[in-house]
């Protein structure tokens, strides 16, 4: 009972204590503790009054900010306008300066020169003009003689030059004789003498038979699609002297019957570096595929030069059969290669991240690209030194 009697006395305090009061702006009520003000205002009618008076204040900043811009461009107007007035002024005067000037050069007192004045040429008068004869000196016998004797010094000079040989007809070639002349003349001469004989200068045949130009040794990557974007880092160290032949879908058949296509020029003993195999573990049983590869090998024994054989690589998408089956190809061809006199570079053990591969699991992707290219461009370098 004394309980009840407690709580009952304090919610009659609380009820004398908590009013309703409503705001003097928006005339919303709310539940308030004591008495307040006559002038009560809420929190949310305060929050209003304060960005209003911020707004006027930002009003009032942008039209000052608006009566300066219009005092600036009226400044910026008159002293524009007053700087187009000096300037007619001085054009004025600059062309009453010219005026002057020429008025002056016409009456042979004085010439004004200004800056931009360009110096013209005078004509000569026609009395001015001199006339002379240039071939008076061929009148007198003395100029005459000087002639005949520059004349003589040129046509030894032309035979001292000329790569026929002494004692033979010398055709004499003037200025004015044409191109088709000039022709005849060396045809006749060619007939006269021997029909057709060598009209080198001496020794120039030995030197040319003689002299062997150096040329270094070729090499060529030949392969299948695996092959796509390495050109770069295979061929960055000689431009000139690398291929890389790139076959799509090639199969060791195809690159058999195309190899010595390829190889037309290549030069003495070049460097031939294969990898190919990859497309055949997918369609052909192992001995068809060691079958291949040895009438490749017989091919490439026609032709001399240094082979290397790039080992296959895994295929990711096919699971661990394919795998299979590739490594133990890779097995035959190493002892084939070593059996053969070839060479044997596996890469199996570089190419084990899948992140190498892109995503269908056959091609590279474009680390494994600069990786194989690499690895194929220090094979190289090991091979030729």
């Amino acid at each position: 009972m004394i309980d009840s009697e407690v709580a009952v006395g304090v919610t009659h305090v609380a009820d004398d204590t908590m009013k309703m009061t409503g705001c003097g702006s928006c005339g919303m009520y709310m539940i308030l503790e004591g008495a307040p003000g006559k002038s009560f205002v809420c929190m949310k009618c305060r929050l209003i009054e304060l960005m209003e008076e911020k707004i006027r204040g930002l009003e009032m900043q942008v039209e000052s900010l608006v009566e300066f811009r219009k005092g600036f461009e009226q400044i910026m107007e008159q002293r524009h306008e007053v700087s187009e007035g000096k300037s007619s002024d001085l054009q004025m005067e600059a062309g009453l300066g010219n005026s002057e000037g020429r008025l002056g050069e016409e009456n042979g007192q004085w010439k004004h020169v200004t800056k931009r004045t360009r110096q013209r040429k005078r004509r000569a008068s026609e009395g001015e003009i001199e006339l002379q004869n240039r071939f008076a000196e061929l009148e007198n016998e003395e100029g005459a003689q000087q002639v005949v004797t520059e004349g003589d010094r040129a046509r030894k000079k032309r035979r001292a030059v000329s790569p026929i040989g002494k004692g033979e007809e010398l055709m004499e070639i003037t200025p004015n004789m044409s191109p088709r002349r000039i022709q005849d003349g060396l045809k006749r001469i060619t007939r006269e003498n021997g029909n057709g004989k060598n009209l080198q200068p001496e020794g120039t045949g030995d030197r040319l038979e003689n002299s062997t130009v150096t040329r270094k040794r070729q090499v060529y990557v030949i392969g299948d699609s695996l092959l796509r974007r390495i050109d770069r880092p295979v061929t960055r160290a000689d431009p000139e002297n690398r291929r890389v032949c790139c076959l799509p879908g090639a199969k060791i058949r195809d690159v058999d019957l195309r190899l010595k296509r390829i190889l037309k020029g290549a030069g003495k003993n070049p460097l031939i570096i294969l990898h190919v195999g990859t497309n055949d573990t997918a369609r052909f049983s192992l001995e068809s595929i060691k079958g291949d590869y040895a009438r490749l090998g017989r091919t490439l024994k026609e032709i001399e030069a240094q082979v290397i054989f790039s080992g296959i690589l895994p295929v990711p998408r096919e699971g661990q059969q394919r795998c299979d089956k590739i490594m133990t190809i890779n097995r035959w061809l190493r002892q084939w290669c070593y059996k053969e006199g070839f060479g044997m570079y596996g890469h199996w053990e570089a190419f084990m991240d899948r992140g190498q591969f892109s995503r269908d699991g056959l091609h590279l992707s474009r680390e494994g690209n600069r990786l194989l290219g690499w690895r194929l461009a220090q094979l190289i370098k090991r091979a030729l030194n």
